[in-house]
């Protein structure tokens, strides 16, 4: 039989299991070829479909290098997620497993929208709002990982402009600072989504969840 007092103790047991199964190195390196493989293969739905352009494609109309920036922007953008939530004030558990999958599988659809919905700018910005917010109502719901979403799509958006300015890449039909005005929204969906995700297979602050509960 299970006790209230006794659930403190199996939770963080629970997480004493799930950072057993999988040494932390393997767990960034996940994070690293999750970038580097599927969301590069989701950027090739922007050159597939004429919304971006690489100066000397390579494979999948992609640039030598796009595999290593995606698979450090979930590699080490993921982890810093996962590393600032607690540190800003958030204790909400990561979401179940499924609905990350369900969830990510969601983000791939919005990013093929992106390059292949036939619209202007303005709907697929309208569309990624939406979906940025039910993505936040479902894997999140806390300021603090809103104010980390708002960061990401800050920064993304920012690297993606530089990047432009230097010649590495192109929309080819650029709307503000050389990128469109769709993108911020882009990436504010994958700030719960890679970011929640991040948490998940880290578990970073799984001892401090757990010694709060067994506080109560």
């Amino acid at each position: 039989m299970t006790t209230a007092s006794t659930r403190p103790n199996e939770e963080a047991s629970r997480a004493g299991a799930g950072r057993a199964r999988l040494p932390m190195p393997l767990r960034y390196l996940s994070l690293f070829l999750l970038g580097a493989i599927v969301v590069s293969f989701f950027d090739g739905f922007h050159t597939h479909s004429g919304t971006t352009r690489y100066p000397h494609p390579w494979l999948w109309q992609m640039a030598p290098w796009v595999p290593l920036l995606f698979g450090a922007s979930v590699g080490i953008g993921g982890p810093v997620y996962a590393a600032l939530y607690p540190r800003v004030g958030g204790r909400r558990a990561p979401p179940p497993a499924r609905d990350l999958a369900i969830a990510f599988v969601l983000f791939g659809a919005l990013y093929f929208s992106t390059g292949f919905l036939p619209a202007s700018s303005g709907p697929k910005l309208a569309l990624l709002l939406v979906g940025a917010a039910v993505f936040h109502l479902w894997l999140d719901r806390t300021v603090q990982g809103l104010a980390l979403s708002l960061g990401t799509a800050i920064v993304g958006p920012c690297v993606e402009a530089s990047l432009v300015h230097l010649g590495a890449f192109e929309y080819v039909h650029p709307e503000v600072l050389g990128v469109t005005i769709w993108l911020p929204a882009l990436y504010l969906c994958s700030g719960p989504v890679l970011g929640q995700l991040s948490r998940r297979v880290l578990q970073l602050d799984a001892p401090s969840r757990a010694a709060a509960l067994a506080a109560e």
